[in-house]
């Protein structure tokens, strides 16, 4: 206004020297009246003034800007406009026109003309870079953009406002209203940074107390709780008109809310409830207040103001009547819970929350066994929108079918409430377990693993000792009893139900793996911890049988005799009695066991112990060699129970009496009764091999032959035909009728081409043919049986057969290709490395020692758990010795040497000896000798030879005397054989 006021004055000067009097007069007049602020006196003189001074000059145009401005200041903006639009227009020159360009952005922006606003101040901005104005119109550039929603367009302008500081007299606004529109746009970080500058460098503007509250307001939005409460907690908060007072207020209580600082939440809640109970924002903020009480647990301040506000029948009103309930319910006091909550469901059938009533009313029906009345609530609860509600009222739904036993409904819940509930959530990880379990109970067990594991992998730590359990019974039921004990045993110690449980069932798995030590300590856990629990009894039967298998008889049959003699349930089972007698036997006590065995039949005639003890009795008898008497028990049994399952192993084992009784003919009876009167019962086989031996032992081989003939034919189709008519080939190889086997194992061949034993029936017609020296013969069989059958046990005995035959034969060359095949096709055959060892001993034996050393060698390094690893040893310490490689020798022989004490170690330790005496080491090599004698002394030849060698150690030392003990005591034991030859002769030399 100064540098208006100055134009005015010089202007005043000016006109009274160049103007005529009147023009110059009216001009002054106007001009003073605005000084004073006499617009309407103002504007009539310039008007006058326009009428009189037609000269278009400064002065001119000067009064038109301040006709213009008095019209504006009237109120007259459409007038005013003109006024500035004439002077912009046709002034451009005027010292006037910024500010006019100015005015009228100001106008148009007031009249909502936001466009045209731009316009004029764009204009400016452009033309008069250094107007005082040009901070100003950036600023309500922004404000129009803001206006018209153009954020970011205003966000540029309003940010160039900012940086033009010093020329911006609206530069307060334009930093509030710059830090306005990031809040708008939810820039909330920036708009802090903005609020913070304008109170920072404009303390006194009057945006600085609603500055300050934006700031808490921003942070709140950030979720920066604590953030906002520090800012809204700032004394210049005090200072806000009252609306804007309790929107801060409130969103103080909030923060604390957020920050689960309920207590201080109350505390600003009550203090808004006092200081603004006009507010509109009264009913949220006791609706706040009423959560900070149930946050706090305190149910019945929270019902009270819930209940107040349920009074009002507004959405406040609705969701407070919801929430009285559950602060009832809250409070234990689930029978007023339950009413109000009826209530709700009837009031507010329309509500988002019937529902999560509906089943609340179904849960607290569930927690009192009301399951008809839980089920009508909780199905129709599951309706609901609200994918929570939905899936707990599900599971609630699978818990109930659950108790009820009613798996497949509860699965099916189970399943619902997966495909709904957020996977994250607790409530997923129930129904995960519930499906496990419902899976569990209809025998879905790898569905229920699958489950359980896939809860595991979700959440570790989510009720894991029932997720362990329900896992360990899986795997139980599937017989993976040792990932059972493993699920077992991550059962808390802690939890008494589950880990009594546990022990149980951990007990029945080591049982079942047969580690007896550990069912063993498992059942005597659960037993000393649940004495009251009923499996008590179960599991110390359970804990006799683990000392019954394993073998200690003595404590299985205490225990046996305690559940025995007792007045309880078990006691009745004839199974106890039975499992006692048993123990008996096992332990030693077989007359008290005999006893138990036929008091058991006598006492439960029909269980289906009674004859199994029965020909326990007479198994007793055989074992103790009393044969007449086990085969009186056997017959007793088979008076007693004509129609018994083990009638067939009965005969048989009279077979077997009689047959060590060397009674052959009534041990063939026997063995016949089997045959004939069960023929498809599993001891035919073991009957047809007694008769066999009977025969056999009589010298009556065609008897045994003309019965498998027989048998056989009257039989063809039994499983085990084949193996009865391959005891035909046994019968002739044993009595070296090679022929006659052969021809037998053909027949079988061609009858039973399908066989197991086929392979078998080859290789014996091999090693028939080669016992007749009909090595071609032999060879193609041998061959057959590597081609076709390479699975077989035999495939690696064929080759070596071949290879054999080839060596005898003296033809290295096909040997070798024997092995080579064989050594490549039975690479993991259990005796790929007896092959390589007769491959090397094939190259030796051809004189090609390099590669005999070579694959010796190999079995050495990579077969060494085989006892052709030391065999090959011994080879290759035995070239050592004969190349004189004497300290390698000795390396070699002396491993054999400390480690067997076989006929290969008697052999090594005589040629570490001579490998020493060769290299001088006299001494050293009497020491070898005479460990033959001592270690090997039960190897004659080794024996002799070390011996006859010590006579030739003593010479070296020209102990004569010593060397013709030696020498002596070879002859004494060789007469007329080669080593005793060579020791006369050496004894001849000395005398």
């Amino acid at each position: 206004m100064n540098k208006i006021i100055l134009s005015l004055i010089f202007l005043m000067l000016l006109s009274s020297q160049i103007l005529p009097q009147s023009a110059a007069e009216k001009f002054n007049l106007g001009t003073k009246a605005f000084v004073t602020k006499d617009y309407v006196e103002a504007y009539n003189y310039f008007e006058s003034f326009f009428n009189e001074h037609n000269e278009i000059d400064e002065m001119y145009s000067t009064a038109k800007y301040y006709s213009g401005e008095s019209l504006l200041n009237l109120g007259e903006k459409h007038a005013a406009k003109e006024r500035f639009e004439f002077l912009v227009n046709n002034y451009k020159w005027s010292t006037f026109r910024d500010a006019a360009l100015y005015k009228l952005g100001l106008i148009y922006f007031d009249t909502k003309k936001f466009e045209q606003s731009r316009d004029r101040l764009n204009i400016l901005i452009n033309n008069y870079p250094t107007s005082q104005y040009f901070g100003p119109a950036l600023y309500w550039i922004g404000e129009s953009y803001v206006e018209e929603g153009g954020i970011d367009v205003a966000i540029k302008y309003l940010e160039d406002a900012v940086a033009k500081r010093k020329s911006n007299k609206y530069i307060d606004y334009s930093i509030y209203t710059l830090a306005n529109v990031y809040e708008r746009k939810g820039e909330y970080q920036k708009a802090v940074e903005y609020y913070d500058q304008l109170l920072s460098f404009h303390k006194e503007s009057k945006f600085a107390p609603i500055a300050q509250f934006r700031i808490g307001y921003c942070y709140f939005q950030l979720k920066e709780y604590q953030s906002a409460i520090l800012e809204l907690n700032n004394p210049t908060i005090e200072s806000l008109p009252t609306d804007i007072h309790s929107e801060a207020l409130y969103l103080l209580a909030n923060s604390h809310y957020r920050l689960s600082e309920f207590s201080n939440a109350e505390d600003v809640f009550l203090k808004f409830i006092v200081d603004h109970p006009g507010s509109n924002l009264l009913r949220n903020t006791k609706y706040g207040l009423a959560w900070s009480y149930f946050q706090q647990e305190k149910y019945n301040d929270a019902f009270e103001v819930f209940n107040t506000l349920s009074l009002v029948d507004d959405s406040i009103g609705g969701n407070s009547f919801y929430w009285k309930a559950e602060s009832k319910r809250y409070a234990g006091k689930e029978s007023e819970a339950l009413t109000i909550f009826k209530e709700f469901v009837q009031k507010y059938p329309g509500s988002v929350l019937v529902n999560n009533a509906k089943y609340q009313v179904g849960g607290i029906f569930f927690t009192g066994d009301k399951f008809k009345d839980s089920e009508k609530y909780l199905l129709e609860s599951v309706d609901s929108d609200n994918a929570i509600v939905k899936s707990k009222a599900y599971i609630l739904l699978g818990e109930m079918n659950l108790n009820n036993q009613n798996y497949s409904a509860a699965r099916k819940n189970f399943k619902t409430t997966l495909s709904i509930a957020d996977t994250l959530s607790d409530i997923y990880s129930n129904a995960l377990l519930g499906l496990g379990i419902s899976s569990f109970y209809l025998k879905q067990y790898n569905e229920a693993a699958r489950s359980l594991i896939d809860l595991e992998t979700k959440d570790a730590s989510f009720n894991h000792n029932k997720v362990s359990f329900y896992l360990a019974e899986s795997y139980f039921a599937k017989g993976n009893y040792a990932e059972a004990v493993k699920r077992y045993n991550k059962i808390d110690k802690d939890d008494r139900g589950l880990n009594g449980l546990s022990q149980y069932g951990k007990g029945y798995s080591y049982f079942n793996l047969k580690d007896y030590e550990n069912a063993i300590l498992s059942f005597s856990n659960f037993i000393k911890k649940n004495p009251t629990d009923i499996r008590n009894l179960d599991a110390r039967l359970r804990l006799a049988d683990s000392y019954y298998g394993n073998k200690n008889y003595i404590s299985a049959g205490r225990i046996y005799k305690e559940i025995f003699l007792s007045n309880e349930e078990k006691a009745r089972d004839p199974y106890v009695h039975y499992q006692y007698a048993q123990a008996l036997f096992k332990g030693g006590n077989t007359s008290e066991a005999i006893s138990e065995f036929r008091i058991l039949q006598s006492t439960f005639p029909e269980s289906e112990y009674a004859d199994k003890s029965l020909y326990i009795v007479g198994w007793i008898f055989f074992q103790k060699n009393s044969y007449n008497d086990a085969i009186n028990s056997y017959r007793v049994l088979l008076n007693t129970y004509p129609n018994s399952s083990l009638n067939p192993i009965v005969y048989y084992s009279i077979g077997d009496a009689f047959f060590n009784l060397n009674k052959y003919d009534s041990a063939i009876v026997n063995y016949q009764k089997v045959i004939n009167q069960y023929p498809y019962s599993n001891y035919v086989f073991d009957a047809v091999n007694g008769i066999q031996y009977c025969y056999v032992a009589q010298n009556q081989d065609d008897k045994a032959i003309k019965l498998i003939d027989e048998f056989v034919s009257k039989n063809p189709g039994l499983s085990f035909s084949d193996q009865i008519f391959f005891k035909k080939g046994e019968i002739y190889y044993s009595q070296a009728s090679y022929e006659k086997a052969k021809t037998s194992y053909k027949e079988f061949a061609s009858g039973y081409p399908k066989s197991e034993l086929i392979a078998d029936a080859y290789y014996w017609i091999g090693k028939s043919a080669q016992n007749l020296n009909q090595f071609d013969e032999a060879i193609f069989n041998f061959n057959r049986v590597f081609d076709s059958y390479p699975n077989s046990e035999l495939a690696a005995a064929s080759v070596i057969e071949m290879g054999n035959i080839y060596n005898q034969q003296k033809k290295y060359d096909l040997a070798l290709a024997v092995y080579d095949k064989g050594s490549e096709k039975l690479s993991n055959s259990p005796q790929i490395a007896e092959i390589l060892f007769m491959r090397a001993t094939t190259y030796a034996n051809s004189g090609d020692i390099i590669n005999a050393y070579q694959v010796f060698d190999e079995i050495v390094q990579y077969h060494r758990e085989t006892v052709f690893a030391d065999r090959s040893k011994f080879e290759i310490g035995l070239i050592e010795y004969s190349a004189r490689r004497y300290d390698n020798a000795v390396v070699y022989l002396r491993s054999l040497g400390d480690s067997r004490t076989d006929e290969l170690g008697a052999k090594a330790q005589f040629y570490l000896g001579m490998s020493l005496f060769e290299q001088g080491k006299t001494g050293e090599a009497i020491s070898a000798f005479v460990r033959v004698r001592t270690v090997y002394s039960s190897y004659g030849e080794w024996l002799s030879r070390s011996t006859l060698m010590l006579g030739d150690c003593y010479i070296k030392l020209k102990d004569f005397e010593k060397a013709r003990q030696f020498y002596r005591d070879v002859i004494a034991k060789h007469r007329g054989d080669e080593i005793g030859r060579s020791a006369q002769k050496k004894l001849r030399e000395i005398e």
